[in-house]
């Protein structure tokens, strides 16, 4: 979770003493006493500043507990300090820290305030709560999906307001933040930097916070991401001994979510919905949305593993609704995408397509880039910004020291630079170099591949041709030849007397096999190479192979619109080829009861589709593909055009577009 600043750091002996309290504290791991040691100072209070610390602590303590609490509080503290700037700029402070959660707006609104009012201070203690509104402002900006705006905050704001006050555990806070960032930007090992640092300067202090337990945790769920599981449980016993003593901590969400993913991730599948489960609950009960979402999320990644789809997709559907009082767009397309996906997987083709629209609707990638890279530059800057104050503080040291240091430390600088410009520039000339050399290595191979796809469309062409041409000489040589002697072998027999009745009958039965064959060979012929194809056209044939593949169990539907007549006769050839396998499989495999086909042409593109009713197949299975299929594929090549194919079990739709201009 992003760290929202509370003050309910300070020891009872410094309350009853009613002692200035530190702004920079962290969250207690056991503060269930807190709140009735803060009473007793209130009652016992004899000044306004003693008054006012126990308001505003009180106010930070229910602001995750009891908004009409911790909202009374803070209206208390606003009146009492109306005569004094200071205090008042604190009253409203905490005050936004009571809108944080449930009016954003307004929040921001608090915290920019006080951080005006407070910039007239210049003591550490003002510049530490104006590092804690900054954070703080920046932390609601991130929930609004504007994670770039956090991280210009942090670097630019609250970091430099917290070094500048010298507090140690606010810096780490703000190293802590700018590694969730990277941490949800899937920068892992970088944010695991920024955690590292936080967590060094959290465990040199000498009271152990809540807050150690949440880099702990985040630090485990970045080694789960980078596939380092072992360095992950390591760090989930350190945050679970920190939590250990309040079972009511407000981190241990976060801590049941991670350690549900790293069950998950080492296939212990129960025990991750035994932690998510307890997550949950705690969750519901401490009204925390944000990790509500996360858990649910976790465990639809859990239930998909177990390939238990039904039950990932209703953790899914919890965690969208959950999404519409949130402006946040990142977690809504994944988890709609995710719904897409598993609702495919359930067969649900409607609702995925549904889902994968409203992804669609709702994606930006050049945003998502464009944000990337501006955290990737702000980060750098950061860093780049450390270095230089590092070399302004070594060179302000030198200064002290003798004059000939001075100037050999400049020159050494001098040195430095030249000796960097130059292994610049000649990295930048290497790079170029190999830059150049793979454009050139990769032009080779794409002009490779053009050959050698031309080299196997011209020779497809040639056996294409081949192949029609003797389709022709057989059809020719079937009617003409063989089918011309049937019918005299026919005509001979009908001559032929008959002594009696029964070899009337005799001779009756072999004219009529003789009928059959030469239907049957007349039908071989025209299949071979359609008379109507080759007389009428394209949309005559196509329509007499409707009709012949038409029995009372088919009934073929056909429709053409604008085709040209004018086609060459090759290509027209090749499209009624496409059709006739097609119609062919519909008719042999798919046990369909109707068929419709449809043939348009717009100017130089040629459509057809042609539906189904029946079984369908598996269009993912390419290498179980029969040589029609194959042929089809490459005719569509030829065509330099698009196929595609959806089936399912309850038919099968198959669209194609060629570009016959090429041919015309």
């Amino acid at each position: 979770m992003l760290n929202k600043s509370f003050s309910i750091t300070i020891c009872l002996l410094l309350l009853l003493l009613c002692i200035r309290m530190s702004a920079s504290a962290q969250h207690l791991v056991d503060d269930r006493r807190f709140p009735d040691s803060l009473q007793q100072v209130l009652k016992n209070a004899t000044t306004l500043k003693g008054r006012l610390d126990a308001l505003f602590l009180l106010s930070d303590y229910y602001s995750v507990k009891d908004t009409a609490k911790a909202l009374g509080y803070a209206n208390q503290s606003i009146e009492l300090s109306r005569q004094d700037e200071y205090l008042n700029a604190l009253a409203h402070f905490y005050l936004a820290g009571v809108y944080f959660e449930f009016d954003a707006s307004r929040s921001q609104q608090q915290y920019m305030y006080a951080e005006k009012q407070l910039s007239k201070f210049s003591q550490p203690e003002a510049l530490i709560f104006r590092s804690r509104a900054w954070n703080n402002y920046g932390a609601l900006e991130q929930r609004k999906d504007n994670m770039r705006g956090y991280l210009h905050i942090l670097i630019n704001k609250a970091l430099p307001l917290a070094q500048q006050a010298g507090d140690s555990t606010r810096v780490a806070l703000n190293y802590h933040n700018i590694g969730l960032i990277l941490l949800n930007q899937n920068e892992y090992e970088r944010g695991l930097q920024y955690f590292a640092r936080a967590i060094s300067i959290m465990e040199a202090g000498n009271t152990v916070y809540a807050d150690l337990a949440d880099a702990y945790a985040l630090s485990a769920r970045a080694n789960i991401l980078s596939a380092h599981p072992e360095q992950a449980l390591y760090f989930l016993q350190k945050a679970k001994k920190v939590l250990e003593p309040n079972p009511e901590s407000p981190y241990w969400p976060l801590y049941y979510s991670v350690e549900g993913a790293y069950f998950r991730y080492v296939r212990s599948y129960a025990l991750a919905h035994q932690s998510l489960e307890h997550g949950l609950v705690l969750a519901d009960k401490l009204n925390d949305i944000f990790e509500k979402r996360s858990l649910l999320h976790e465990q639809f990644n859990v239930y998909r593993e177990e390939e238990n789809y039904t039950a990932a997709r209703n953790m899914l559907l919890l965690g969208l609704a959950m999404e519409a009082s949130f402006p946040l767009s990142k977690n809504k397309k994944q988890l709609l995408y995710d719904l897409a996906e598993t609702e495919k997987i359930i067969g649900n083709t409607e609702a995925a397509y549904s889902r994968l629209m409203q992804y669609a609707a709702l994606s930006d990638s050049i945003y998502q880039n464009q944000t990337k890279t501006e955290i990737a530059a702000l980060e750098t800057q950061f860093r780049t910004a450390e270095k230089e104050k590092q070399i302004l503080n070594l060179e302000h040291e030198k200064k002290i020291g003798a004059r000939d240091r001075k100037y050999q430390l400049l020159l050494l600088l001098a040195v430095i630079a030249v000796l960097s410009l130059v292994a610049v520039l000649a990295f930048m000339q290497l790079r170029h170099r190999k830059k150049m050399a793979a454009k050139r290595e990769e032009e080779h191979r794409t002009e490779l591949d053009s050959i050698e796809k031309e080299k196997q469309l011209s020779n497809y062409t040639a056996l294409m041709h081949g192949q029609e041409q003797e389709r022709q000489r057989m059809a020719r040589d079937l009617h003409d030849g063989l089918g011309c002697r049937l019918a005299a072998v026919k005509l001979g027999l009908s001559r032929i007397p008959a002594a009696h009745a029964v070899q009337q009958q005799s001779l009756q039965q072999v004219m009529d096999q003789l009928d059959t064959g030469i239907s049957e060979l007349r039908w071989l012929s025209r299949n071979m190479m359609p008379e109507s194809l080759l007389t009428l056209g394209l949309q005559d044939a196509l329509k007499d192979l409707c009709s012949s593949v038409m029995n009372p169990q088919l009934r073929v539907t056909y429709n053409a619109y604008n085709i040209d007549e004018a086609l060459p006769l090759a290509t027209q050839t090749m499209i009624y080829r496409m059709i006739q396998e097609i119609i062919g499989n519909a008719v042999n495999h798919a046990n369909a009861s109707a068929l419709m086909l449809q043939c348009s042409q717009e100017e130089d593109s040629f459509f057809i589709t042609v539906e189904d009713n029946g079984i369908g197949f598996n269009t993912n299975n390419h290498h179980a593909e029969g040589m029609g299929m194959k042929n089809i594929r490459n005719r569509v090549e030829y065509f330099n055009g698009q196929f595609h194919i959806e089936s399912s079990p309850e038919g099968t739709i198959i669209n194609i577009e060629l570009n016959v201009a090429q041919s015309s």
